[in-house]
């Protein structure tokens, strides 16, 4: 049988948040290229000017033509550890994804998923259009589209099970049926979840109707992504923690947009009606 939203993620009581410290040891590098402009633009993070830019630009043209993502190793000079970089053709530009290890490696017996996979799981997302990475413009465009029909600081633990019950309500007043809504309503927790561990602990969500889709609107204050929380498998409980978690936001959605800074992270969870 199905479980509910609660047996999945334990009461707040249950769940010890403890925001993330100390340095990100991996980044999310995610570059811009537009052929029309025939050049490189950073859209998470910034570019990093040890990249041969030349090679990108080929690499990024040749994705393009064949309309298929492809995936090259590059190290960097002081770097010893080779960083995975994935074209993801979109269009008329091309998505360049990578995380940055910083020197990062896994050590022997770690049984922690890859920072490939989880590479390869966003690339995959992007090139089926399940995830959109999105830049200051297009997040300033589309996080205030449609109207707002729920707003809720989050500051608290206790302000996610508060949260999922707002939610709830929401989802069946705008007549999404109870599988709808508890496909819809996990992923949501996730994300919220993920602001109070991983996210600095405070932020906001925003449920917002537009035309053809709800549009759930989870923005954080944290410090930005980093990508050791989204490689632990699940414990005994059950629990996720990031990397788990996201699978389970882009695969219970319809459309997610990502858009990632220092000073924060923002999620659009979208659910088509």
């Amino acid at each position: 049988p199905m479980r509910t939203v609660d047996e999945i993620r334990p009461d707040e009581s249950e769940v010890q948040v403890t925001p993330d410290d100390g340095p990100l040891p991996c980044s999310l590098q995610v570059y811009r290229y537009r052929r029309a402009g025939g050049r490189i633009e950073a859209v998470v993070g910034v570019y990093d000017p040890g990249l041969p830019e030349d090679d990108l630009i080929a690499q990024a043209d040749e994705a393009l033509e064949r309309a298929t993502f492809m995936c090259y190793a590059v190290a960097q000079a002081d770097d010893f550890v080779e960083d995975e970089l994935c074209f993801v053709p979109c269009g008329e530009h091309c998505e360049i994804l990578s995380i940055h290890t910083n020197g990062w490696q896994r050590h022997y017996g770690d049984h922690r998923r890859s920072l490939i996979e989880i590479l390869s799981d966003l690339a995959a997302a992007v090139a089926c259009g399940r995830l959109r990475l999105l830049d200051s413009d297009e997040l300033a465009l589309e996080a205030t589209a449609g109207h707002e029909i729920l707003h809720m600081a989050i500051d608290e633990p206790r302000a996610l099970s508060k949260a999922r019950r707002a939610v709830d309500a929401r989802l069946t007043a705008e007549g999404l049926d109870p599988a709808l809504r508890r496909t819809t309503l996990l992923p949501i927790s996730e994300a919220v979840t993920n602001m109070l561990l991983h996210g600095g602990g405070s932020g906001e969500l925003t449920l917002r109707r537009l035309p053809d889709r709800l549009r759930a609107v989870v923005c954080d204050r944290g410090p930005g992504l980093n990508f050791l929380n989204w490689i632990e498998p699940p414990d005994v409980s059950g629990q996720a923690s990031m990397g788990y978690g996201f699978k389970i936001i882009t695969e219970n959605l319809d459309v997610v947009g990502l858009h990632t800074r220092p000073a924060g992270t923002t999620l659009l969870l979208d659910r088509i009606l």
